[in-house]
């Protein structure tokens, strides 16, 4: 995915959905059949997702846009293309359209985690912490989730405790962040210690936590985790000689 659309957090996910159809979508012709026959509808709307991604990457999201609706046209069953056109509606603030999008992606693979957690993120990307709070908390507490995915879990308790961080509730907040301590050595624990610093402005010891992430952690991992903190303005911490120190001075300093 282009660098620029990973402010959304949810589309580092679109990448995994569409990463075979691309693939499939640029590979040339090898027969003379008709172009039909060359271009069933499942495939037509695989070339029409690739050419949104080319025009994500150029900044052109309103071509994007008219790439992903005529997809949905063709193949209305493209959860893909739903995400990647969600993520944009994202970007420029349209909310209903995004959750619509979400929504209906979720219908179609109603079992797909991803997926669901995306649906919650718009409500969290609005700053709605406490509506956004009790879908992350069910990700997290998912039997079924926990057992295929211990990773999205532990992103998940992150999440939930960015909600009450941010929302207002410190002391349930802090409770959160003990258990963090407690486990140690999941990426939580390196990221709620750094949110928290941020909040509190101990803004050395925010970049000392993530630091030490960033030496332990692969950097896609490390973007997903600090996302949230990166569209509130606590990220990236300027370097000692700029001259504005995040969340001080036009930045949050509590959302």
């Amino acid at each position: 995915m282009p660098a620029r659309f990973r402010t959304l957090s949810f589309a580092i996910c679109a990448s995994a959905l569409l990463l075979s159809a691309v693939g499939r979508a640029q590979q040339p012709a090898t027969t003379n059949a008709p172009s039909s026959a060359l271009t069933p509808p499942t495939d037509a709307a695989q070339k029409m997702i690739a050419d949104a991604i080319q025009r994500m990457n150029a900044n052109d999201t309103d071509g994007a846009l008219n790439d992903l609706s005529q997809a949905l046209k063709v193949n209305p069953n493209s959860t893909g293309a739903y995400v990647l056109r969600a993520s944009i509606y994202c970007q420029k603030k349209l909310w209903t359209q995004a959750e619509d999008d979400f929504k209906a992606a979720a219908r179609i693979a109603p079992t797909n985690i991803v997926l669901k957690f995306n649906l919650i993120e718009v409500k969290f990307m609005q700053k709605q912490y406490d509506a956004a709070r009790p879908g992350f908390l069910a990700i997290e507490k998912d039997p079924d989730m926990l057992k295929n995915d211990p990773e999205m879990g532990d992103f998940a308790a992150y999440k939930v405790f960015l909600c009450d961080l941010f929302g207002g509730h410190e002391a349930a907040a802090k409770k959160e962040l003990d258990v963090f301590n407690d486990a140690m050595g999941n990426p939580s624990y390196y990221f709620g210690n750094a949110a928290w610093s941020l909040v509190h402005k101990n803004i050395e010891d925010a970049r000392s936590w993530l630091l030490s992430a960033s030496r332990i952690y692969p950097p896609q991992k490390n973007a997903y985790y600090a996302q949230s903190l990166r569209d509130l303005g606590y990220l990236p911490i300027p370097g000692p000689d700029d001259k504005v120190t995040p969340p001080v001075a036009g930045n949050p300093s509590h959302p």
